[in-house]
């Protein structure tokens, strides 16, 4: 496994998972079906593959865990200026019918200080997880298929 081509991939990812799970109208898939936070890590893999010439289902997976800590980890630091986690999720509410102001608030409020911190932290961990399924379905795909010989 080349570690400067792991980096580069798991970078990538990371960086198109957190693009895509930010961006306003792209982030309500995220409320859907979570599918920002996949497509990242296989895009990884994909990198990889096209980097190194193979991958296999483990590393697909590690590749997908990697670019999930990655992500994580920007977008951890995006939520304490508020531009990922609580932040943005007020940002998807208000975009929402009905939801009054006032209840924003409350959620801002609730939100703040240590309870920030650890749903921010539970972000990341949710975030690695599906850097792992990302990873994984991305290993499935466009790992190294043996060759069987027909007799």
């Amino acid at each position: 496994m080349n570690t400067k081509n792991l980096i580069l991939a798991a970078l990538v990812g990371g960086l198109v998972t957190e693009v895509l799970t930010n961006v306003p109208f792209l982030s309500l898939l995220t409320c859907v079906i979570c599918v920002t936070f996949w497509i990242g890590p296989l895009f990884s893999v994909w990198l990889y593959r096209r980097l190194e010439g193979q991958v296999t289902l483990n590393m697909g997976m590690g590749i997908g865990v990697l670019a999930g800590v990655i992500a994580g980890v920007i977008g951890f630091i995006l939520s304490l200026f508020n531009l990922a986690g609580v932040g943005d999720l007020a940002e998807v509410m208000r975009s929402m019918p009905g939801i009054q102001e006032q209840d924003l608030q409350q959620m801002e409020m609730l939100f703040s200080g240590p309870m920030l911190i650890l749903f921010n932290l539970i972000g990341v961990a949710f975030t690695i997880f599906f850097g792992f399924v990302g990873g994984l379905i991305g290993g499935a795909i466009f790992r190294q298929r043996s060759q069987q010989t027909i007799d």
